[in-house]
């Protein structure tokens, strides 16, 4: 597969094109595995729809939670910065600065999220503050072998890239500080989003450290399933993947995931496998059109090469009748 590099260029905003749902957003997250603590950040600027999404998620340890989701207004897409959220470029695919102020729903459960309306009215509103500094541990790479995600071009992104980080700053939450000192990723994508286009994706992340760890993804659009691809990270080497297939388990209705299993074939042919169990989750959903996409984040503890590692993962379901569309396939 021929590597398209990214530009240290692309780590800034880009001019939108005229499609209605025109989407750049950034996202970064962190996990202790530890103590169960974890962040999810991301900023998605809708500027032909006047807003950016804004979703400031914080994992606390006994499955709570604290949430901030915001539509907040924009009128141009010339930077990430809504809604008390900031991200800054400090050396153009390297090093970046997040930086929060504003509050958040404390919520009893992460899982509580299934219901937002009551989530949000029930729960008490807190003020949180973050600055978090993620410097990456190795280049950036896209999904697919370019700077798009291969196959999702129409309803995801047409530019893409992401990357494992080191994470250093704080987090402080209704006047609790915690220090922050160690791993995550980051992504940057832009062009159209539209949260109910795909069928289903997963997205399966970890690090055990800054020498070790993978990223897979597997989604399928209409009729078409995608081989999936990512990277694996063994002993600070990087190599992609260009065939990945999960296998999940679930639990009773709402249907939410309890564990999976991953393998991923590199290009040089190695088969790569990790496994993994659920032990903190929060769903959050998106509606369009009568059209339900649900997105369960949750974190996992993994088994990767003999170690112990942690990462957020991604499932994407569109909802059919309360069932998810991928439960039955990945």
């Amino acid at each position: 597969m021929v590597i398209t590099p990214i530009l240290a260029e692309d780590e800034y905003m880009h001019e939108p094109t005229d499609h209605p749902q025109f989407n750049e957003s950034a996202y970064y997250n962190f996990v202790d595995g530890e103590s169960g603590f974890a962040v999810l950040i991301r900023m998605g600027n809708r500027v032909n729809e006047g807003h950016a999404e804004v979703t400031v998620l914080l994992y606390l340890p006994c499955e709570k939670a604290a949430i901030r989701f915001d539509r907040a207004e924009i009128s141009s897409n010339d930077k990430f910065e809504a809604a008390g959220l900031k991200f800054e470029v400090i050396e153009p695919l390297k090093k970046i600065k997040v930086t929060f102020d504003g509050t958040s729903h404390l919520l009893r459960k992460g899982t509580d999220l299934a219901d937002p309306k009551k989530a949000f009215t029930t729960s008490p509103v807190v003020p949180v503050k973050l600055e978090l500094h993620y410097d990456n541990v190795v280049p950036s790479y896209g999904l697919g072998g370019g700077s798009g995600i291969q196959g999702a071009e129409d309803s995801i992104a047409v530019g893409h890239y992401q990357g494992p980080c080191e994470v250093r700053g704080w987090v402080e939450v209704d006047g609790e500080r915690r220090d922050i000192n160690g791993l995550g990723f980051r992504d940057h994508s832009w062009g159209p989003r539209k949260w109910q286009g795909p069928h289903y994706w997963r997205w399966i992340s970890c690090m055990v450290d800054e020498r070790n760890g993978f990223v897979a993804w597997s989604q399928k659009i209409g009729d078409t399933q995608s081989p999936g691809n990512g990277m694996v990270l063994r002993d600070g080497v990087l190599e992609l993947v260009n065939k990945v297939t999960v296998k999940s388990e679930y639990g009773d209705a709402p249907y939410y995931p309890t564990a999976m299993r991953v393998s991923m074939t590199t290009e040089s042919g190695d088969q790569v496998e990790a496994s993994g169990s659920v032990f903190h989750n929060v769903p959050l959903r998106n509606r369009r059109d009568g059209e339900v996409a649900r997105l369960a984040e949750v974190i996992m503890k993994i088994d990767y090469q003999g170690a112990t590692g942690y990462g957020i993962c991604e499932y994407h379901d569109r909802m059919v009748d309360g069932i998810p569309a991928g439960m039955n396939e990945v």
